[in-house]
């Protein structure tokens, strides 16, 4: 059987076409690295965070690498108003005050100063341990600091629930309640939220940027040989 330069044509004519097929094998190889950072990522937050929600652990998404921009980025989706609490446990420092916060801090009648706002053991929790809807709901419509009036609690409302429906109440200045909201339930009272005048402050402990780095340069070697594979079985 005779062998010669002929028989490596085809491979050195796809060798030479890989010039043209880079920048598109790039752009699988980020990809697949991309993706990798992605799902290490949502493992991360799984470890650092108690039982996180899964707002939490889908607030990334992957913008994908193409041939004209071979770029891939792990990117945290947008939060609606103001900075995302994440950055604060990534970066560590002050958290922004939570929509339920501003309300109580804006609208009610109370005359101290309400920086944040902290559940009791007495507080009714979702399955994530933070304040249920329901609970958070019921407080703004008793207090009246709904954002919309028309569903705070009236008087003729609440003679209607009678003493089936638990009442919400925030005392008076001169009680000898400490601050917060207090539930009544017939001749039961008890505290199940507490006013804070100051903002909880947060130790950075989301590492993403160096963990990111770190799962990007060990995936690197796999992304580029599967890309290359790719893009040699394109050519068969």
């Amino acid at each position: 059987m005779r062998i010669d330069a002929s028989d490596l044509r085809n491979l050195n004519r796809n060798l030479d076409n890989l010039r043209t097929d880079l920048p598109r094998m790039n752009a699988w190889a980020l990809n697949d690295m991309a993706f990798e950072v992605f799902r290490e990522n949502k493992k991360l937050m799984a470890r650092v965070f108690d039982n996180p929600v899964p707002y939490t652990l889908n607030a990334f998404f992957v913008r994908k690498a193409t041939p004209q921009n071979p770029v891939a980025t792990v990117q945290r989706k947008d939060k609606p108003v103001g900075k995302h609490y994440l950055e604060v446990q990534q970066q560590g420092g002050r958290r922004s005050q939570t929509g339920f916060e501003k309300l109580l801090s804006r609208r009610l009648k109370y005359e101290g100063i309400i920086q944040s706002v902290l559940p009791t053991r007495a507080a009714r929790r979702n399955r994530y341990g933070n304040i249920s809807p329901g609970l958070i709901q019921q407080v703004l419509s008793s207090v009246k600091a709904q954002g919309d009036a028309y569903q705070n609690t009236t008087a003729a409302s609440r003679r209607r629930a009678g003493r089936r429906r638990a009442g919400y109440f925030v005392p008076q200045a001169e009680s000898a309640l400490s601050p917060g909201v207090y539930e009544r339930r017939g001749e039961t009272i008890r505290k199940v939220l507490a006013f804070s005048d100051t903002v909880p402050s947060y130790s950075a402990r989301f590492p993403m940027e160096d963990h990111g780095r770190q799962v990007a340069t060990a995936a690197a070697p796999a992304a580029y040989d599967r890309a290359l594979t790719r893009t040699l079985k394109a050519k068969i």
